[in-house]
């Protein structure tokens, strides 16, 4: 440089190029460094724009420099991962909601604050709830369902079996997940009734016949050992008397038994379309013998006359099998009004069994209520089960067959008495 300014000083020609050497070098190592480093800031600082709008459709162009250019192939790249695994995931999340939405398990999801997020329609079935948004976006404490419930009653990881509506078992579970480093809860709704009533069908029937024939096996030799023995003791009294009794007990026994094994035998219904008013009118002088003069039956369409063939109540039904069931519901009705008579004096009309049905969008409902002795929660918990009887000569057979009959016809029902003290048996022909 010292050189450079006497050499100016002195004014020599080549002083003057050596200047202008000197200037046009540190401008093209000016543009030089704009190229390799500007322009490489400015395509990286463009490059996180892109990312912090989370903007993946856009791409950074090359500026023709080897090092601005490795970083905006670099910033493609990534954006081009990034959107292919947004686009994966979005993919998943909607596979996962139809496989949720398809499931008959029924599904809730709560995000971190305990609000549900998702829930499928297997669950609202379940839970009775009429549509997602009376749920969704609402603290699960909120919703006063019996299966949430018992759902809330779970601790994280735990599960338990519970029975709904008398006649339905569900197992419930909940678990969680983990999410951005926090538990995400979710609950599972595993229906039990088919699978636990199929074996349980299976072991009963099985003890049935077992039980049937070795007991008809034993008392037929013994009914033939009375028989001889009364013929040969005819003429001693008080011994034929004795042996009468004892072959009135056998025969006694073997009627027991086969009452048990009938419950094994429920043919497979065939089915025709009825009406189910016209039906049960038939069935009215029947059920209304059963009952003693205190009880009063009564059916709401017994004197209507439908004012077209929309209103009429046709279902798809076994009236043989079916009329069995029914009879069976009036059966427990009238025993539950009875049973509330022995603790209450009353006058004139003790009690009352209201037959009603109805039609509606979904079906055909048929309804049968009493005011007699309300269910107790302890019988609630064991009714439907094979042998399960609260009357002291009972087998525990009514409520089974009912059941079995009912499931043939692919029907819905369930047995409970309401707030109102009103106990009534619901039955569901849907379409």
């Amino acid at each position: 440089m010292v050189l450079s300014v006497l050499a100016f000083a002195t004014g020599g020609e080549s002083a003057r190029w050596y200047i202008v050497g000197i200037g046009g070098t540190s401008l093209i190592m000016c543009v030089l460094l704009y190229h390799s480093v500007v322009k490489s800031v400015t395509a990286a600082r463009r490059g996180l724009e892109l990312l912090a709008a989370q903007d993946f459709n856009n791409r950074l162009v090359k500026v023709h420099e080897p090092g601005a250019d490795k970083i905006v192939a670099l910033f493609n790249d990534l954006i081009t991962r990034l959107k292919n695994e947004r686009l994966r995931l979005r993919e998943q999340d909607t596979f996962l909601r139809l496989l949720i939405d398809a499931s008959p398990m029924g599904i809730i999801l709560l995000n971190l604050e305990g609000k549900v997020t998702m829930v499928n329609d297997a669950f609202l079935k379940i839970s009775e709830i009429a549509g997602k948004d009376i749920i969704t976006g609402k603290p699960l404490k909120e919703v006063d369902t019996t299966m949430v419930k018992s759902l809330l009653s779970l601790q994280p990881g735990e599960n338990k079996v519970i029975r709904q509506d008398e006649s339905r078992m569900f197992k419930l579970y909940h678990l969680w997940f983990i999410q951005e480093g926090f538990r995400r809860h979710f609950y599972l709704v595993e229906s039990l009734t088919d699978e636990l009533r199929i074996a349980e069908k299976e072991a009963y029937e099985k003890v049935i016949r077992m039980i049937s024939h070795e007991v008809n096996n034993t008392m037929g030799s013994v009914q033939s050992i009375l028989e001889t023995l009364a013929d040969e003791t005819s003429e001693d009294s008080d011994l034929c008397d004795t042996i009468e009794s004892c072959r009135e007990r056998c025969e006694m026994m073997c009627g027991f038994i086969d009452s048990f094994a009938d419950l094994a035998r429920i043919p497979e219904p065939v089915f025709s379309r009825v009406n189910i008013d016209n039906e049960i009118t038939k069935m009215l002088p029947f059920l209304r013998l059963m009952a003693p003069e205190s009880v009063e039956i009564s059916f709401n369409n017994e004197n209507a006359i439908p004012s077209g063939e929309k209103d009429r109540k046709i279902i798809n039904a076994d009236m043989t099998l079916l009329q069995q069931a029914i009879v069976n519901i009036v059966k427990n009705a009238v025993e539950g009004i009875l049973e509330r008579i022995a603790n209450e004096n009353r006058n004139g009309v003790a009690g009352h069994i209201r037959i009603v049905t109805e039609k509606d969008d979904s079906g055909v409902h048929l309804t049968i209520a009493n005011d007699g002795e309300p269910i107790s929660a302890e019988t609630a918990s064991h009714l439907f089960s094979p042998f399960y009887s609260t009357k002291k000569s009972g087998r525990g057979l009514g409520l089974t067959l009912v059941s079995d009959v009912l499931r043939k016809h692919n029907c819905s029902f369930k047995l409970r008495t309401d707030d109102d003290s009103i106990t009534r048996f619901s039955i569901g022909f849907l379409r």
